[in-house]
């Protein structure tokens, strides 16, 4: 088995030519590649670079927020200080002002009870004196000569 030799009529020249043709258009490929991961690079370098400024911004913001809290607790406390101090000062000026009006209403609770006492006593005695006229006046209807006898 002998094999017949292969021939082959191109030359040389076309088929590093060919092959350089290829490899341009693959080092254009490449190049393309390469533009469009730079192009990306770019854009997320701009990604970062805006996230960093958007992070800078919300610190910001978060440290504004947190400082005007402090100031709205702080005046909120004092307020709520305040008016726990003008409540309580109140509510001590009212419980002197009842203490007073208590001792004062029994005081004349004690005095109205004086009066009804002394009433009381004038009206038994009538009542006695009304008995007795009554009794007196029937004993001389009946009895004219009741004394005399």
């Amino acid at each position: 088995m002998t094999q017949t030799p292969i021939n082959v009529t191109y030359s040389l020249e076309e088929i590093l030519g060919q092959i350089n043709q290829k490899l341009d258009k693959i080092d254009d490929r490449f190049d393309k590649i390469d533009d469009r991961f730079n192009s990306l690079e770019k854009e997320i370098t701009e990604i970062k670079i805006g996230q960093t400024r958007l992070e800078g911004k919300i610190e910001k913001l978060e440290t504004d927020l947190n400082g005007k809290i402090e100031k709205l607790e702080t005046n909120l406390n004092g307020k709520i200080e305040k008016l726990e101090t003008d409540l309580n000062g109140k509510i001590e000026k009212l419980e002197i002002e009842l203490k007073g009006e208590i001792k004062t209403l029994s005081t004349e609770v004690n005095g109205i009870g004086k009066r009804l006492d002394t009433q009381e006593f004038i009206n038994r005695s009538v009542v006695v004196g009304f008995v007795l006229g009554i009794t007196t006046g029937i004993i001389k209807l009946f009895f004219p000569n009741f004394p005399n006898r």
